[in-house]
């Protein structure tokens, strides 16, 4: 079975989708630990994993940043995490425009709001959640 990507599978992906398919088996990796467990010490080694694909890749930036908008568009279980670890390392403009656009025009449930200001809080240096990561420490 192929993993599904904003419309397209890891056979028709392109020449980039193979990282895009790791990086996006090891999102789901996270976002299931997270639904399974509670703090973010055990999403700590499955963060780090998704963020070495990503900077090992830099050629596939515009596929990753598509990828995580659609994760932002909905948020579950993990994602403000997952949005705020590499984001705090990559600082993204594309995310933040997209996190911000949350924040700005809520779609669906209003509380997500919360969420959206979360996400954007790891753009800055004074991050007030870094210091639950040990790459931030």
């Amino acid at each position: 079975m192929d993993l599904v990507l904003m419309g397209s599978t890891s056979k028709h992906g392109g020449p980039d989708a193979d990282v895009v398919v790791d990086f996006m088996h090891a999102v789901q990796a996270v976002l299931a630990t997270a639904d399974e467990t509670f703090g973010v010490e055990a999403l700590e080694s499955g963060l780090e994993h998704a963020l070495a694909i990503v900077q090992k890749n830099p050629e596939s930036r515009g596929r990753f940043e598509s990828e995580v908008i659609a994760l932002i568009d909905s948020p579950r279980e993990g994602v403000v995490e997952l949005v705020s670890f590499l984001m705090h390392e990559l600082r993204w403009e594309a995310i933040r425009e997209a996190v911000s656009e949350g924040i700005s025009h809520p779609r669906g449930d209003i509380s997500n709001i919360r969420l959206y200001e979360a996400m954007l809080d790891a753009f800055s240096d004074s991050w007030r959640d870094r210091d639950l990561y040990r790459r931030f420490f």
